[in-house]
């Protein structure tokens, strides 16, 4: 998995232990997060290697988005069936450096200042995502799940229900 800070490309392995990502990264009782296998870049040149260590830890304050390509099924809790509709939509999201687009599920009608005020999730998930570094439009990360982390956000906005099917 990939972690972006607002400088750096961090390329790891976690050890999630019976836990599943989301709940490693939204847990408030940690803010650092030990990795293994750790490959760090610069933003501006995310394919070359700058260093690489055995381990590391990782401030959580620093995380801008952490970008999930394999294992999505061990980043986020199995939809339990709940009362209501679950609707997708798109979603377009700023951070610093970054423009940030994909879907996102809601349980009925969406509540932007629920997710994003009063929301206890710090890190939230937006599916099939892709974020195209503002200064640099040609560098793109994707992944099949992104996690942004709410503090960095500029802008978050819902570009309509996504027929799924």
């Amino acid at each position: 998995m990939d972690f972006l800070t607002p400088t750096h490309r961090i390329s790891a392995q976690m050890t999630l232990r019976g836990r599943v990502l989301a709940d490693v990264l939204n847990d408030v009782r940690t803010s650092f997060l030990p990795l293994e296998a750790v490959f760090l870049s610069r933003l501006e040149e995310p394919a070359r290697i700058l260093k690489s260590f055995g381990a590391a830890i990782l401030s959580k304050n620093h995380i801008t988005m952490a970008i999930v390509n394999v294992g999505v099924e061990l980043a986020v809790k199995a939809i339990s069936p709940t009362y209501g509709t679950r609707k997708v939509y798109g979603v377009f999201v700023t951070i610093p450096g970054f423009e940030i687009e994909g879907t996102m599920e809601f349980h009925g009608r969406p509540d932007l200042h629920a997710l994003l005020v009063t929301n206890v999730e710090r890190f939230l998930p937006i599916l099939n995502a892709q974020a195209v570094m503002t200064g640099r439009p040609e560098s793109r990360f994707s992944g099949e799940l992104i996690f942004i982390n709410r503090d960095f956000i500029g802008l978050f906005s819902l570009s309509g229900e996504v027929a799924q099917g």
